[in-house]
């Protein structure tokens, strides 16, 4: 079976060559090394470190390789890298035992062809690396294209985005989870939990932010149903929601569930909440969560959120849209080398979904628009076109208690970003439809 490390690097071969999701990958790798937990938690500590760290990881090993334009295929790259990054971030492993295990992994790749080109450049690494200079370029300090970077500058500023530069490269995102008030809370919640499992945040009643890793499904009361899994900036915006018990929501793009699960507690259960997503897998998904946390007013169904019919029945309806993820990009790190490939038919589609979000909303409802990225022609101007294209919505504003913003906007639009509050990059506008 494979060690932590040839997990780690088998998962980063799946992720650069075939595009795979990065939750997924690992989780797979380790399920077929049959890691224990605490191998499993250093395979994935590797495998994140690494995504995270490329740009850096290859601007280092350039330095120790011969022909530094021509560098070895990826599979070699990844030994590398998986090296390198223990020596330059994991204190706790000793220089000589990663390289031992590169050499051993390069032994068991291509016949052992690349082993003594491993062993060489990594040697060569531990004796040079105090060398080398450190890097200026943002682009390889972050890990982040310059495209990205760019945007980020002309959407934000350079102020902003001086801060937010290092805030999304100060490793994987922290876990937020939320309580279920309709069975539990806060303090009870923590009493269960073995001590130093999570604490609570500040400014967020019910939320609690995990300290550590390891597995959350197996925490004391998971099965019963007294938490879910939310990040702090979507627990945000179903506030700023704020449906009422009795009343009637839609979650239009609700897959996993989470933001259908917080909506359908604070309405304690009662009234209707419709989730709809566009694959029957993923409406499951929702189904399952919902039987677990014990909210039957949820009701799960199969609906394209940019096509589908429906009636101007719902008090609030809730339109997060598909996105590029940029603001995600701490929790799914693959998305940084994609990030110059995103796509300019998103606002089109995005907007698209608003459009026929506003047909569910009836007179006096309220509609969210959200995202989870940090992009202008994603956010802000969608929220713009559709403001000016429908004059019967009117701005709602948003109030925020506990934080402070980050951008001068509109009172109706938000821009959440992890310099503000830990969590993921997140953006909302809310519009209050009139009654005539």
């Amino acid at each position: 079976m494979a060690s932590a490390r040839e997990a780690a690097r088998f998962a980063l071969d799946r992720v650069f060559e075939n595009e795979g999701y990065s939750n997924i990958v690992i989780d797979r790798e380790i399920r077929k090394a049959g890691l224990d937990r605490r191998d499993a938690a250093f395979a994935s500590a590797i495998f994140y470190g690494v995504l995270e760290k490329r740009m850096l990881l290859d601007y280092y090993i350039k330095k120790f390789l011969d022909h530094p334009k021509s560098p070895p295929e990826e599979p070699v790259m990844n030994i590398l890298r998986v090296a390198v990054y223990q020596m330059l971030f994991l204190d706790r492993v000793p220089d000589a035992a990663a390289v031992h295990e590169a050499a051993a992994m390069a032994g068991s790749y291509r016949g052992g062809k690349y082993k003594g080109f491993v062993n060489g450049v990594l040697r060569s690494f531990q004796r040079g690396r105090d060398a080398v200079p450190a890097p200026w370029q943002e682009t390889i300090r972050f890990s982040l294209p310059q495209e990205v970077i760019s945007l980020w500058k002309r959407d934000y500023g350079k102020a902003v985005t001086a801060s937010l530069l290092p805030a999304m490269s100060a490793g994987r995102a922290p876990i937020f989870l939320r309580v279920n008030p309709l069975k539990t809370d806060a303090a009870e919640l923590l009493r269960k939990f073995p001590e130093g499992t999570a604490e609570p945040v500040e400014g967020m009643p019910g939320a609690l932010r995990v300290l550590g890793a390891g597995d959350l499904t197996a925490l004391p009361g998971f099965s019963e149903g007294l938490f879910h899994v939310q990040d702090i900036s979507s627990q945000l915006l179903c506030a700023f929601v704020a449906p009422q018990p009795g009343e009637t929501v839609a979650d239009v793009c609700a897959a996993p569930g989470g933001k259908s699960f917080t909506l359908a507690e604070k309405m304690e259960n009662t009234g209707r909440l419709d989730a709809f997503d566009l694959y029957e897998s993923r409406v499951g998904l929702i189904r399952s969560g919902a039987s677990r946390l014990g909210l039957s007013c949820i009701s799960a169904a199969i609906r394209d959120a940019e096509k589908g019919a429906g009636e101007a029945v719902y008090d609030r309806v809730l339109c997060d849209v598909p996105c590029s993820g940029l603001g995600a990009m701490r929790r799914k790190p693959e998305i940084r080398y994609r990030a110059a490939r995103r796509s300019d038919a998103l606002p089109k589609l995005q907007y698209a979904i608003l459009e026929n979000s506003a047909k569910l909303v009836k007179p006096g409802g309220l509609l969210v628009y959200s995202t989870c990225t940090l992009c202008d022609a994603e956010n802000g101007a969608v929220a713009r076109r559709f403001q000016k294209e429908h004059p019967e919505f009117a701005p709602h504003p948003l109030v925020l208690s506990g934080w402070e913003r980050i951008l001068k906007e509109p009172e109706h639009i938000l821009t959440m970003m992890p310099q503000m509050h830990g969590g993921d990059g997140f953006f909302a506008a809310a519009f209050q439809k009139s009654f005539s």
